[in-house]
């Protein structure tokens, strides 16, 4: 690590903010991140704010559609209590979690057309297979795992032996 750096990232000498745009930058999204989770739970039911404290994911009742989690997620966030697919709709600009959670959450509320007609759809869970009540979790539990490594053919099959007997 160069010494200009160090001492920037240290906040020594030199360590003025034209040096440091990326810790700038974080301590922005920090802040709006901050101030959008306040705002989300402003605007949250009792029962909606009880559960996202717990959990980190509140249910909406979307009216002729059942129920659907918001989980905190940047894409394929909106889980169907009932099917197990999950709906990805985000805008097209970079946003707080907690910005883009209330967005659905406010969408799904009053007009929950809108939102279907522009979310991407994918099988997330076997309904048969897994509680609803433990959907939301499974579905975080999965996407926090690190994907199976892969098997190389080596490990499957033995190279054939350099002498072939006759």
């Amino acid at each position: 690590m160069g010494g200009r750096f160090r001492r920037a990232w240290q906040g020594g000498e030199g360590a003025d903010e034209a040096e440091r745009p990326g810790l700038v930058l974080l301590a922005a999204r920090t802040a709006a991140e901050v101030r959008a989770r306040q705002l989300l739970r402003r605007m949250l039911n009792p029962a909606q704010r009880e559960t996202f404290e717990l959990e980190g994911y509140f249910a909406v009742e979307v009216a002729r559609r059942g129920k659907f989690w918001i989980l905190p997620s940047p894409f394929f966030n909106v889980l169907h209590a009932d099917t197990g697919n999950c709906y990805c709709a985000v805008p097209k600009a970079p946003v707080p979690l907690s910005d883009l959670m209330l967005a659905q959450k406010l969408l799904l509320e009053n007009d929950p057309e809108a939102f279907f007609a522009v979310a991407n759809r994918r099988a997330e869970l076997i309904p048969g297979l897994v509680d609803a009540r433990l959907r939301p979790d499974r579905v975080m539990q999965a996407r926090r795992s690190p994907p199976p490594s892969r098997i190389r053919w080596l490990e499957v099959s033995p190279p054939p032996p350099e002498n072939p007997l006759p």
